[in-house]
């Protein structure tokens, strides 16, 4: 069952804030402020951009929000705070293509700037489980199940939302270790199957889960796979979904804060033991969420 709700100021941390460039703008002797000059990452990595605009002089002054798109997929921008600075998040998706691509930056129809992207491969270890085999070969009402399913869940996400509802970093949604299983390449009875694409916590059945930032919940559901889920939209492409649980504690379209607590760790769905699975994607990217915990955007 699915249950889904309508949803219609920063710094860079480290090295990324020493390394700028600056190109010319859509109005004469002005100039773009791009920092990093180069955007560099790993396959499942999450990466912030940030741009200077000059003013618009067709408007009279201000500027007018750049959006941004790279290998299909937009890449939103937000206003960090003043009237001419915005930032992106950029993610890259845990099988993308490594090796360099374009991210190109639009001001309305207008190409005002270029910014070259780097992707890196990154090893992930391999995670051999063993599970009821009728949870591996489905029959086909199983299989009709989850190929409905998988069309509800990523058309929940397709959304880009204009608002961004989450600030600064990401908390950890659960008290329990993590497992480090994002991007493990899984043989689930001796058969290959997709990448885990989601971070595994070992934490106690009944243990509350927490909304790891401000958002929207887009969608609850008991699924074939994940069992009782629910999925945040943060907003400008953004999504987290939090999978497991034995008790949902939100509805569809509720507003949440970071830390609420949004459901209780189960073993529901293809579940070995209690756990939960916290995943996420940006503008279609499956990242690893823990990227998002070390967000320097405010």
């Amino acid at each position: 069952m699915l249950a889904s709700g309508a949803v219609t100021g920063a710094s860079l941390a480290g090295e990324a804030s020493l390394n700028t460039v600056s190109r010319t703008g859509p109005a004469s002797g002005s100039r773009i402020l791009i920092t990093p000059s180069v955007l560099k990452g790993r396959q499942g990595d999450v990466v912030t951009l940030a741009l200077t605009l000059p003013a618009d002089p067709v408007s009279g002054g201000g500027t007018t929000a750049p959006s941004g798109r790279l290998a299909g997929h937009d890449v939103p921008f937000f206003r960090l705070g003043g009237t001419d600075r915005y930032g992106a998040l950029v993610g890259f998706d845990i099988d993308a293509p490594t090796g360099r691509q374009t991210l190109t930056v639009m001001v309305g129809n207008r190409t005002v700037a270029t910014v070259p992207v780097v992707i890196a491969s990154q090893h992930f270890p391999t995670q051999i489980l063993t599970v009821p085999d009728e949870m591996v070969h489905l029959d086909e009402a199983a299989l009709a199940r989850v190929k409905q399913e998988q069309q509800v869940v990523l058309a929940s996400m397709a959304p880009v939302t204009s608002s961004r509802w989450w600030s600064g970093p990401f908390v950890l949604p659960t008290d329990g270790a993590v497992m480090g299983s994002f991007g493990k390449r899984r043989i689930i009875n001796g058969e290959p199957r997709n990448p885990h694409s989601g971070e595994d916590f070992a934490a106690p059945a009944g243990s509350r889960v927490l909304a790891a930032n401000d958002g929207v919940v887009s969608l609850i559901g008991d699924l074939f796979f994940s069992g009782h889920s629910i999925f945040i939209d943060h907003g400008d492409g953004l999504y987290t979904m939090y999978f497991h649980l034995s008790k949902v504690l939100v509805s569809p379209a509720q507003h949440v804060r970071r830390g609420d607590v949004i459901g209780l760790v189960g073993s529901s769905g293809r579940a070995t033991g209690p756990h939960l699975h916290w995943g996420a994607r940006l503008n279609g990217a499956r990242i690893n969420p823990i990227e998002l915990t070390h967000l320097a955007f405010k």
